[in-house]
C-alpha cells in the first residue's frame, strides 16, 4: 500500500493492522512489513489523539498475541532498519518518519498497560529460531537495542529540512520510553521500574553526546520547515473544541487511512494548543527530554550519567579550554581519557542567550536551574557576565507575576535560581551598578532610572509581602530571606521603594509576631508558629544590620525610612530577644534624628521629603560606623533536599504532558493529579496593588 501514485485502500490496511495484532505469526522476512509501514497518509500529519484511538484495539489485541507471533520485536526491528537507511540516503526519511510515529504508538500503550518488569520481559522476548535475523546470538537486550538505536540515530543523522520531523519523532519517542515514570505514584525508582530509562543511563559512551545534542537543539532552536505535513489544530469554533465530522466507531478504523487533504494543516503562525504550533518544537521537546533524563531518580545513590555529563560541559566557544585540559595529561591520565567518552561541548555564549529567550517558559526555569546547579563552569561563566540583565530581568519579570499566573513550584524555582546567584559576591556587588532606564512591566509605581540590584530586592521583597498575605509558605520565605541577606553586604543607592518595602516587611512580621506573643502571654500554649515569625524577624534585622555597618553612607533612602516608620522599631528595643540587634538600629536613629531636628530648629524649614533627604546625605558624608556593633556575616548557600526527586520529577512531567505533541492519558497517570487548563490557570489574577494589604499599597 502507499506505493506510486496508488489510491488508498482503507479495508487493506486495516487488514494489514489487523493482521499484525492477530494470532498468525508472520516471519520477519515478509513484504507484510513493508506494507504495514506504508501508510497512504504521513502519520505526523493526524490528529495524534485519534492515531492512538484508531489502534487501541489493535495494540490490545497485540499484547495478548504477542507470545506467539513476536510481532512487536519484528515491528521494532523494521524501525531500527529504517533507521539505519537514513543515514546512507535521506529520501527514506519520510519512511523511516512513519515506522518510528506508529512504534511510538504502540509503545505508549504498551508503557500505559504493563508494569515496567513486564515491560521489559515483553519487549525482550527473544525472537524464534526460525526468525532469528534481528540479533545476534549474544546481542544485548532488545530495550537496550532499542534505545542506543534511537539515540545513535540522533547523533548520527544530521537535522536538516528533510530530516527534521525524524528528529523531533526520535525525540518524542525516547520520551514516551521514558513515560513509564508517569505510571508508577514513586518519584524515586525501584529496580527495573523504568528499563529504557535505566537502559540510557547504562549508555555511558552516548550519554555526554546526546547531552550535546539535546543543548543544540535547544540552542539553535531550528523552526518548523515550511509545509511540513504536521498536524495542528485549528482554533475553537464558536461550538466548541474541533471534531471531525464522523462517530468516534468510524474515527477508529478509518483515521490512518484518510486522504492527505482532509487532515493537512500547516504550521503556522498563531495556532496554538499543540508543539507543533510552537516557534520550534524539535527545540522544546529536546529540552524537556534533557530534563526528564537529569531528573530520573535512578534506584540507589549512585552515580548518575547524565549529570555527570552535564556537570562536565565544555565551552566549545573557548578554544584554550580543550588546550589545557589536553596539556595537563599524561602516561596514564592520558589514556584514561582517551578511553572515555568525550564531554560535551557547546558555546557558552549562544547557550546562555538561548537561556534567556527561553526563560518565559517553566521548562526554561528549570534548565536554568540545572545549569547553574549542575554545570559548575556554566555558573561561573554566567556570574561574570557583564549583561546580567539578560538572565535576571527575565527572571525578577516571572516573579512579579508568578503568584497568580503560576504553580507554587514554579516560584519556588525563581527564588532557588535568585538564592543560588545571590551566593556570589562578584554578582551581589555587580548587580547593583547596572542601570535601568525604566521597567515598563512593574505596573504598581513608576520605576524610572532605578539600579538591577534595586529592582532585585524590590521584587525579593514584594515576594515576601505577598507570601506573608496570601500564601505563608515557610520555605519559600526562608528562601528569600536568605537571598536578601546575602545581597545585603553589597548593598547601594538603594531606591527609595526598595528601603520602604524592607521597613514594611519588618513591620508586617512585627504585627503578626506581637499578636502571636500577645496570644501566649494570655496563657494560650505557645505555638510554633511564635518561633518561626521570631526567626524571621531576626533575619530581617540581621539583614538591616549588615547594611548598616556595610554601606549605611552609600544608602540614605534607607536611613530615610527607617526615620519615616522609626516607630515600627520602639517596641522591640526593651526585648531581650532582639535586643543586641536592635543597638544598631538604635544608633542609627538617634544620630539622624539628632541632625535633622537640629538643622530643623536653626532654619525652620519646610518638612518635605527632599530636605529632609539633604539632610540626611549631608550628615552621611561625615558619619563615622566605628561605634557600631559588628555582628558576623550572615550568609546562606542553596542545597538540594535528600530526596529532590520528589519535587523536580513531577514538575518535569508535568511539564512534558502540557507541552508535547504526545496525546498522554490523564485517566492512567499516577505520578501526580492531571488538572485541566482552566484549573491550572486559576483565577488568572496577579498579585498586583489590588491584592496587597493596604500596609503595602502605601509604600
Amino acid at each position: 500500500m502507499g506505493g506510486g501514485g496508488s489510491k488508498p485502500d482503507p479495508g487493506a490496511h486495516d487488514r494489514l493492522l489487523a493482521e499484525f495484532s492477530g494470532t498468525m505469526a508472520i516471519d520477519i522476512s515478509d513484504l507484510f512489513w513493508t506494507r504495514l509501514l506504508q501508510f497512504p497518509t504521513p502519520l505526523t500529519q493526524l490528529p495524534p489523539a485519534e492515531v492512538e484511538a484508531a489502534t487501541a484495539y489493535h495494540c490490545e489485541e497485540l499484547v495478548r498475541h504477542n507470545q506467539g507471533t513476536q510481532h512487536l520485536q519484528k515491528l521494532l526491528h523494521h524501525t531500527v532498519e529504517l533507521l539505519h537507511w537514513v543515514d546512507k540516503r535521506r529520501s527514506s526519511a519520510a519512511e523511516a518518519t512513519n515506522a518510528l510515529v506508529f512504534t511510538r504508538v504502540v509503545m505508549k500503550h504498551l508503557a500505559e498497560s504493563l508494569t515496567g518488569p513486564q515491560l521489559a520481559d515483553f519487549v525482550n522476548a527473544p525472537l524464534a529460531p526460525a526468525s532469528e535475523k534481528a540479533a545476534a546470538p549474544k546481542a544485548p537486550p532488545l530495550v537496550t537495542q532499542l534505545v542506543r538505536e534511537l539515540a545513535t540515530a540522533l547523533l548520527i543523522v544530521e537535522c536538516s529540512v528533510e530530516t527534521y520531523l525524524l528528529h523531533w519523532e526520535l525525540l518524542n519517542a525516547l520520551l514516551v520510553l521514558a513515560s513509564t515514570q508517569l505510571y508508577t505514584p514513586n518519584a524515586g525508582a525501584v529496580p527495573g521500574a523504568h528499563p529504557f530509562t535505566e537502559a540510557l543511563l547504562g549508555a555511558p559512551d552516548l550519554v555526554p553526546a546526546l547531552v550535546q545534542v539535546l543543548l543544540e537543539h535547544f540552542i539553535e532552536q531550528a523552526p518548523l520547515p515550511p509545509g511540513a505535513p504536521v498536524y495542528v489544530p485549528p482554533a475553537p469554533a464558536a461550538g466548541g473544541a474541533f471534531r471531525f465530522a464522523r462517530s468516534a466507531a468510524s474515527a477508529a478504523t478509518s483515521v490512518l487511512l484518510l486522504p492527505v487533504r482532509a487532515v493537512t494543516y500547516m504550521a503556522r503562525a498563531g495556532s496554538g494548543g499543540s508543539a507543533a504550533a510552537a516557534a520550534s518544537p524539535i527545540a522544546d521537546t529536546a529540552q524537556l527530554l534533557l530534563l526528564v533524563l537529569l531528573h530520573h531518580a535512578p534506584a540507589g545513590r549512585g552515580g548518575h550519567a547524565f549529570r555527570q555529563a552535564l556537570r562536565a560541559l565544555q565551552d566549545a566557544s573557548d578554544a584554550g579550554d580543550e588546550a589545557a585540559a589536553e596539556a595537563g595529561q599524561g602516561g596514564a591520565a592520558a589514556a584514561a581519557a582517551a578511553e572515555a567518552p568525550a564531554a560535551a561541548r557547546v558555546p557558552y555564549p549562544a547557550l546562555y542567550e538561548a537561556v534567556g529567550r527561553g526563560l518565559e517558559h517553566e521548562r526554561g526555569v528549570l534548565l536554568l536551574y540545572d545549569l547553574l546547579h549542575g554545570c559548575p563552569h556554566f555558573q561561573d561563566y554566567v556570574l561574570v557576565r557583564g549583561d546580567l540583565e539578560t538572565v535576571l530581568l527575565p527572571l525578577l519579570r516571572l516573579l512579579y507575576t508568578a503568584g497568580g499566573r503560576h504553580s507554587p513550584s514554579h516560584m519556588y524555582m525563581l527564588l532557588i535560581i535568585l538564592l543560588i546567584l545571590s551566593q556570589d559576591a562578584a554578582f551581589a556587588a555587580n548587580v547593583h551598578a547596572v542601570q535601568l532606564v525604566e521597567v515598563p512591566w512593574y505596573k504598581e509605581r513608576l520605576l524610572h532610572k532605578t539600579s538591577l540590584g534595586s529592582l532585585l530586592v524590590i521584587l525579593l521583597l514584594r515576594t515576601a509581602h505577598y507570601n506573608l498575605a496570601a500564601l505563608r509558605d515557610v520555605y519559600l520565605h526562608t528562601n528569600t530571606l536568605a537571598a536578601l541577606a546575602n545581597l545585603a553586604p553589597y548593598a547601594h543607592n538603594l531606591s527609595s521603594l526598595a528601603a520602604q518595602r524592607l521597613v514594611s516587611l519588618f513591620d508586617m512580621l512585627a504585627r503578626r509576631y506581637r499578636q502571636l506573643a500577645a496570644a501566649c502571654e494570655r496563657g494560650e500554649p505557645r505555638s510554633e508558629e511564635l518561633q518561626v515569625y521570631a526567626d524571621f524577624l531576626r533575619i530581617v534585622l540581621e539583614i538591616l544590620n549588615t547594611v548598616i555597618t556595610a554601606g549605611l553612607p552609600q544608602n540614605p533612602e534607607l536611613v530615610y525610612a527607617l526615620l519615616h516608620r522609626q516607630e515600627v522599631f520602639a517596641p522591640f528595643q526593651a526585648d531581650a530577644r532582639f535586643a543586641e540587634l536592635m543597638e544598631n538600629v538604635g544608633t542609627v536613629l538617634a544620630h539622624f534624628n539628632e541632625r535633622v531636628e537640629a538643622v530643623r530648629a536653626t532654619g525652620g524649614w519646610d518638612w518635605s521629603v527632599a530636605r529632609v533627604l539633604e539632610v540626611i546625605k549631608d550628615s552621611l558624608r561625615a558619619w563615622r560606623g566605628d561605634k557600631l556593633r559588628q555582628f558576623p556575616e550572615l550568609r546562606f548557600t542553596y542545597e538540594e533536599e535528600a530526596s529532590p526527586e520528589d519535587f523536580f520529577v513531577p514538575m518535569v512531567w508535568t511539564l512534558v504532558v502540557a507541552h508535547t505533541s504526545v496525546p498522554w492519558n490523564p485517566q492512567v497517570i499516577a505520578l501526580f493529579s492531571p488538572v485541566s487548563a482552566e484549573e491550572a490557570e486559576g483565577n488568572g489574577g496577579l498579585p498586583g496593588s489590588d491584592s496587597l494589604s493596604a500596609s503595602e499599597q502605601a509604600v
